[in-house]
């Protein structure tokens, strides 16, 4: 059986909109009670670090459920008065979500708009933290990393394409492929090879020396693509990696991720193309921040 690379447990994302004064009151206790718990991560203080984990699930629990005055109270021993004529609203971008995924996945989330695909991809991706809930990354709690700390993680296990393939104009595709190594701290001659041989692999070893405006849409996202595996990452996200190329240009990069994907590269795609979908082994179907369907080889 294959291992989880990536594992979400009852993961809640809440945004406050507008005067929400407990809420506002409840979430910063909370944000407070998180970083006692990052200091004791740190500290590798196991007994402290259990107590207070069992806590901070408590009351991020009743936050996720709106008992704002309950959580607060959990986390600071003080009473809140209710505020009922309080303005504004609480909106659930995830809620409660429970999710792994494999090495060697090649994931579709779909969803319509507001569906909670994005903020999904964000905890996956390491880019946003959870109100609620936990994340593991090759069985590490990463909720418990001090957020100063995710970008090395990120650089090291994580790549990113996106839709507009981000690529610097002025730098030629070998150049642009190089640049994520030189922020990792790999000297120049090595850079230099492990871009050449990433570039190879994406079929374009004949245009190291082709500036972006020098390519196809086709071929600017496959050195996005190529920037992206050249650190060998555990998990590569592309966010509507497809939405800038047209039919053909689409299959072709598809078919690119599919022969990665056969190599045992784990991808995950958030994509409203359900040609695309189709091309991945596996398809998470988002709604009102939840999973609504998750489904494999054409099985729902």
């Amino acid at each position: 059986m294959a291992e989880t690379i990536i594992k979400l447990n009852r993961i809640s994302k809440t945004y406050i909109i507008g005067t929400r004064k407990n809420a506002s009151r409840a979430q910063k206790a909370i944000q407070k009670l998180h970083k006692s718990y990052e200091d004791e991560c740190e500290k590798e203080d196991l007994k402290c670090k259990k107590d207070t984990e069992d806590l901070l699930e408590k009351v991020q629990e009743l936050f996720s459920k709106e008992k704002y005055e309950e959580s607060y109270k959990t986390v600071t021993g003080k009473t809140l008065k209710s505020r009922p004529k309080d303005r504004g609203a609480v909106v659930h971008a995830l809620d409660n979500v429970t999710l792994e995924i494999k090495k060697g996945d090649l994931v579709a989330i779909m969803g319509p708009s507001g569906s909670g695909k994005s903020t999904l991809l964000n905890m996956l991706g390491l880019l946003d933290s959870p109100t609620a809930g936990l994340i593991y990354l090759k069985g590490m709690n990463v909720t418990g990393i001090k957020s100063k700390k995710l970008p090395e993680i990120r650089s090291n296990d994580l790549g990113f394409v996106f839709q507009s393939f981000n690529l610097i104009p002025s730098l030629t595709a070998l150049e642009n492929v190089m640049l994520p190594l030189k922020y990792a701290g790999i000297k120049p001659q090595k850079r230099k090879e492990m871009a050449k041989k990433a570039l190879e692999s994406v079929g374009l070893g004949d245009r190291l020396d082709h500036t972006p405006n020098e390519l196809s849409g086709g071929q600017g996202q496959r050195v996005a693509i190529a920037r992206s595996v050249v650190n060998n990452p555990a998990i590569i996200f592309g966010d509507e990696l497809t939405g800038e190329l047209d039919t053909k240009m689409t299959k072709e990069v598809m078919g690119l991720i599919q022969n990665l994907n056969s190599k045992g590269q784990t991808f995950i795609i958030v994509t409203h193309n359900p040609e695309v979908a189709k091309m991945c082994k596996r398809t998470i179907l988002m709604l009102d921040g939840k999973v609504d369907k998750d489904h494999t080889n054409g099985k729902k």
